[in-house]
């Protein structure tokens, strides 16, 4: 017998999801209409795994829709519905679910998003599931496997202790940031760091058949090169832009996007990466 520990999360879902279309992304894309294409995620926040039981109520419930909206980000797609499925012991004190709620109204209704249903089911822990509905325009979303040898590589903030800062339960979703990046025809690849930048880094590496040297002189970061790398939660962008047009995408992101202006490494063809501390830009071939 093998036991999904044993298997790995990653390993696992690949084995799960083996005959499934859409496979690999943040998001699901499928055809809408003429126009959009249909983009589905979902995400779970289970308590002793994604957040403390003395965590405040409505930090729990932005994080729980943050999460969901930072897909969309992932993806350049625009969330328009959220429908939650809350799992919770019988003795749960019902005012903490009522504050778990405010924290979903106020992220979802900075970005104009609609909580249009769920269930509610009880559970040995609390639980939130939510799944979150929007769309792209047709042929647009910003998918893993599009980055190139020679791209550069960019993150939109500092990586790295967000269990510490707490950034995991209060960041920003990078929505304005996605659609900027999306619209300016500049980004190749694109994904959220939630699993730390060494990880989620590979599976560009791995969907888009390419390897990346990383500068760590570069990588901009809270605390460590080690946190920067596997702490996970940031929830920052990670995408891909030619080398060609780099310094263009420089000069325009200054204003409205917030991405790095330098770039944090360098593709390559060897589907692997590397970490150096050169401060030079160069490409790798």
């Amino acid at each position: 017998m093998t036991t999904l520990k044993e298997l790995g999360e990653h390993s696992a879902i690949t084995r799960l999801t083996a005959n499934l279309k859409a496979v690999g992304d943040d998001c699901a894309v499928l055809p809408l209409d003429a126009n959009y294409d249909l983009v589905l995620t979902t995400d779970p926040l289970i308590s002793g795994i994604h957040f403390t039981p003395d965590t405040p109520p409505e930090q729990i419930g932005w994080k729980a829709a943050a999460r969901v909206l930072s897909d969309f980000a992932a993806m350049g797609a625009d969330p328009q519905y959220l429908l939650i499925n809350l799992v919770a012991p019988p003795d749960e004190n019902f005012q903490t679910l009522e504050q778990i709620y405010d924290g979903v109204s106020k992220v979802r209704k900075l970005f104009d998003v609609d909580l249009v249903g769920g269930d509610l089911a009880q559970g040995l822990n609390l639980e939130l599931h939510v799944f979150g509905v929007g769309r792209v325009p047709k042929g647009t979303a910003l998918l893993r496997s599009a980055a190139r040898p020679g791209d550069l590589i960019y993150v939109t903030g500092p990586l790295g202790g967000s269990f510490e800062s707490g950034k995991h339960l209060n960041f920003m979703p990078r929505l304005k940031e996605a659609k900027w990046l999306r619209q300016s025809g500049y980004v190749h690849a694109m994904m959220d760091i939630s699993d730390g930048l060494a990880t989620d880094l590979r599976h560009i590496l791995k969907a888009s058949g390419v390897g990346a040297d990383l500068d760590s002189a570069n990588l901009p970061m809270f605390g460590t090169l080690e946190q920067a790398l596997y702490d996970g939660e940031d929830f920052e962008l990670l995408f891909t832009v030619s080398a060609e047009d780099a310094d263009e995408f420089d000069f325009q992101c200054l204003d409205p996007s917030g991405a790095r202006e330098a770039p944090l490494s360098w593709g390559n063809d060897r589907r692997e990466w590397q970490t150096s501390s050169s401060t030079s830009a160069r490409e790798m071939r």
